[in-house]
């Protein structure tokens, strides 16, 4: 096959032009027995192609140890998409973005502060060209220009870099291309950096979801030669789940009116976040308006069962128009961009965006304010009516390319789709005349009157081409299904059966005009059962040093050493106090644990939040115990004082003494000699010319912290030595004279300097320094109880539970039962939870991913909150009760449960 090679207009693909739409489907949140159909769905939405992205930290949980199998077996999902008729575009990082843990970075990086994240380091590149070398032997073989043309078109690396530094960029981003090509990669390299870097070798792809007429056309003139690529990505505020929140309705033709000036700006779209999943337990990230929950997406085009969702019916008609006459856009001349009027000003009138290329034409109308219709002229004189109907958008064609197989000239209602260069579909108001000309030949009819059923539609041969005229309703119902069109379903499926939208009736209509009655499925038959008996997994009290599983832990281990990066564990000590502690006495994990519970002597006292821990006045011996979890790692993959998981030494602290405080200047500092990247930081920016300053004398050996609250970034400088970066995730780090070089036993000085943008932002810098005064457990001094992923019978029994929540983590286990004939019918359910709070479910052995309904530690009212999460077919099969397992982190009741199949 030839190489995929580009321009301004569009990629060419074994040297046919291409214009790519496509959607979100993320492989690593869908069981693999649904990826196949949900990949079917994505096509029959109307796309061409999807984007997929490839969790490094999934993918290698362990350092050296690689899983391509089950849910993450990417080379079948290639293939499934392939067999769906889509192209592939890949994310292959190392960060990926949202919503995923860390931004997809491996948790065990949290356990190496010694690798700089995201830079071009030795240490980061070393690892990074061995995570390339998995990913790039798993879908090499799948690239559209290898013998047999696979369905891989693309390959994104990084994702959100966005720092200015060109020499940091140069040796990094680059140096990505670089590993890619030389792993195989021959297809176009992509990038999605908010344009902070151009990266030789690669097209940078435009992400946002306001002012995309404008954006759009701009960026034709920051990289000429390439084509335009805009990911439709909502704000993080909007775009996700959040724990305890109730999704927001979406606004009725959003997207599909942003789809239609992403097209007339000369773009290509991509709709981030497009199939509905669920992410695997510990692996949702978080961003800065927190936690995202794991069924992340808050406006899927498909939900979690299968279905359009009414923002996927509403988008389908331009995506679908989109696909169809992807040859004509991608001819389109990029230069054509005459002056108009901005689609989104808000004065009254219509707008017409005219672009022109050498397949034909194609107009976008847009409305702003109550007009209805309106005419345009087009160069011969004639007069074409212009209807909007319920939307605020619409568009035509003139002469158009048919595939081939003909030239549109004009039509007066709104091109729909195209079928095998034989079937055309256009739509128009019920009732209202649709005029059309094919090679110089004219057609005239009218759109069929609105009816219940929805039957009714034109169908009519004309010029070698099938004709189908619809109305709006129908319209809004369209499917294509291989070579037919399908009107009145909402769903098709694998079976070629229909599921009907509302009350209508399906139709199919096969490519020469015939119509037929598909068969329907099965709706009425769906059923329902209400898991009411629990039982409840009794053994050992893990919160005892004594536990049968405890280990003693080898060093500063935390849950991503031990191979528990997503997961939780039990820590456990025992300990004395030799005189009664003070009732306000401070503690704190110098590991930087940021999510567990603190238990005294088999007692929840609270929660454990960026590594604090409250003691009351005790003295003598106690047993401590943390349940440690896994805190989300923000979606930036900037690295966090807690990653790792670790809780290291438990140390009392006090406020160190007898610090002076001042504001001095200091001479500007060039932060990229001590960190190549530094997100938000412009290329030459250097610190501000004021900074914080502490000066205090240290003699003992204990050591001294120092913590820089989140939401800033400067520089460290001990005793006049810059010696670090901070950024906007918080810093925190220990000093003493026997380990730092630079910190003596004595007096010193701390200097705190913000960088220059975050002094123009007037953003406040908040600084702790404190002395920990006491080590009450060391940190090799723990024990660990790992959790495990299903409980072992050789240590422990299932009791009936109680009603009652215990306030502690446990397994609950239930059965139900499914008649033998019903239950090979089951193409799908959903389990709906309520009462829980936090973690993870499983169906006779399936993992259904995790669930969030509240923040760690906090609780959910019974009847509040619920969660739905999709079952696949998988988990119904087999012979005898259906098993239904579930951790719960704080032990809830989940008696409100309800499987629907």
């Amino acid at each position: 096959m030839p190489p995929i090679t580009f321009d301004g207009r569009s990629l060419l693909i074994a040297g046919r032009r291409t214009t790519l739409i496509g959607a979100g489907c993320e492989y690593a949140m869908l069981p693999r027995a649904e990826q196949a159909d949900r990949l079917r769905q994505v096509a029959q939405l109307g796309c061409n192609t999807v984007i997929a992205s490839c969790p490094w930290f999934l993918h290698e949980p362990i350092a050296g140890h690689f899983d391509f199998e089950g849910d993450l077996n990417i080379s079948e999902f290639l293939a499934d998409a392939q067999s769906a008729g889509l192209r592939v575009i890949l994310r292959i990082g190392p960060v990926i973005g949202a919503p995923f843990d860390g931004g997809g970075l491996p948790t065990w990086l949290g356990d190496r502060p010694e690798v700089a994240t995201r830079t071009g380091t030795p240490g980061f590149l070393k690892l990074t060209s061995s995570w390339f070398r998995k990913i790039t032997a798993e879908i090499t073989d799948h690239q559209a220009d290898q013998d047999g043309g696979g369905p891989l078109v693309g390959v994104q690396i990084e994702h959100g870099w966005n720092c200015g530094s060109k020499s940091s960029a140069d040796g990094y981003l680059v140096e990505l291309v670089r590993y890619a090509r030389e792993c195989g990669v021959t297809v176009p390299i992509l990038t999605a950096n908010g344009f902070w870097q151009e990266t030789e070798g690669a097209i940078e792809t435009w992400s946002g979801w306001d002012d995309l007429f404008s954006n759009l056309r701009q960026v034709a003139t920051l990289q000429p030669e390439k084509p335009r690529f805009c990911l439709l990505e909502r704000s993080p505020a909007d775009a996700f789940c959040r724990a305890g929140l109730k999704r927001m309705a979406p606004v009725s033709n959003d997207l599909s009116g942003r789809l239609a000036r992403v097209l007339a700006a000369g773009a290509q779209p991509l709709i981030a976040h497009g199939v509905e999943g669920v992410l695997p337990a510990g692996a949702a990230g978080c961003d800065d308006f927190g936690a995202i929950a794991p069924n992340a997406f808050a406006f899927p085009l498909i939900d979690g069962s299968g279905g359009t969702t009414d923002l996927g019916r509403e988008a389908s008609s331009i995506l679908r128009f989109a696909r169809d006459f992807g040859g004509v856009l991608a001819d389109l001349d990029p230069d054509d961009q005459p002056m108009v009027v901005d689609p989104d000003d808000g004065s009254d009138g219509v707008v017409a965006v005219p672009r022109s290329g050498g397949a034909g034409t194609v107009v976008f109308f847009f409305r702003r304010g109550d007009s209805s219709a309106t005419h345009v002229v087009d160069r011969t004189g004639r007069r074409i009516p212009v209807r909007f109907g319920d939307t605020d958008f619409t568009w035509t064609l003139l002469d158009a390319d048919l595939q081939g197989e003909g030239r549109l000239d004009y039509v007066t209602g709104v091109p729909l789709a195209l079928l095998s260069g034989r079937m055309l579909v256009v739509s128009a108001p019920s009732g209202e005349s649709v005029e059309l000309s094919i090679d110089d030949r004219p057609f005239s009819t009218s759109a069929p009157r609105n009816r219940q059923d929805g039957s009714g539609p034109v169908i009519e041969q004309h010029a070698g081409f099938t004709i189908v005229v619809l109305n709006e309703r129908q319209a809004g119902t369209l499917i294509e299904d291989g070579d037919a069109i399908v009107i009145g379903g909402s769903q098709v499926g694998k079976d070629g059966s229909v599921r009907p939208f509302e009350e209508m009736a399906p139709i199919r209509i096969d490519v020469d005009g015939n119509r037929t009655r598909p068969e329907t499925m099965e709706i009425a038959g769906r059923g329902t059962r209400r898991i009411k008996t629990w039982l409840s997994w009794e053994e050992p009290d893990c919160r005892k040093p004594d536990h049968p599983r405890s280990i003693p832990v080898d060093g500063d281990l935390g849950l991503a050493a031990i191979g528990a990066g997503l997961d939780h564990a039990w820590f456990t000590a025992a300990t004395s106090f030799s005189k009664t502690t003070a009732a306000d006495q401070e503690y704190r994990l110098l590991g930087g644990l940021r999510s567990g519970d603190f238990w005294l002597d088999g007692r929840k006292m609270n929660q454990i939040a960026e590594a604090r821990i409250s003691i009351p006045a005790i003295n003598g011996p106690h047993e401590i115990a943390i349940f440690a979890r896994h805190a989300p790692r923000t979606v930036s993959g900037i690295h966090s004082p807690g990653d790792g998981d670790r809780p290291g030494s438990l140390v009392a602290i006090s406020p160190l003494s007898d610090v002076e405080t001042s504001r001095v200047p200091i001479d500007p500092i060039d932060p990229f000699l001590l960190r190549p990247f530094i997100p938000g930081a412009a290329d030459g920016e250097r610190t501000s010319g004021e900074g914080l300053q502490f000066t205090f004398t240290h003699r003992r050996k204990t050591p001294v912290v120092l913590e820089i609250a989140a939401g800033s970034a400067g520089v460290i400088l001990l005793n006049d030595t810059p010696i670090d970066v901070f950024g906007r995730m918080g810093y925190r780090r220990s000093f003493t004279a026997a380990q730092d070089e630079a910190f003596k036993a004595g007096g010193n000085r701390f200097q705190i300097v913000p960088l220059e943008h975050v002094t123009e932002e007037s953003v406040e810098i908040k600084v702790d320094l404190f002395e920990a005064v006491k080590e009450i457990i060391g940190a090799a001094e723990w024990r660990l109880r790992r959790w495990e992923t299903s409980p072992d019978p050789r240590i422990g029994d299932w009791v009936p539970a109680v009603a009652e929540p215990k306030n502690a983590p446990r397994w609950l286990r239930s059965e139900f039962k499914i008649p033998a004939a019903r239950r090979k019918q089951v193409q799908s359910g959903r389990l709906r939870l309520e009462g829980v709070t936090r973690g993870r479910v499983k169906m006779n052995g399936i993992d259904l991913g995790g669930y969030a309904l509240c923040e760690p530690g906090g609780r959910t009212a019974r009847g509040t909150a619920s969660i739905e999460l999709p079952v696949p077919a998988d988990a119904f099969l087999g012979e005898g009760p259906i098993e239904l397992l579930l951790f719960d982190e704080a032990g809830a009741d989940p008696s409100r449960a309800t499987v629907e199949f």
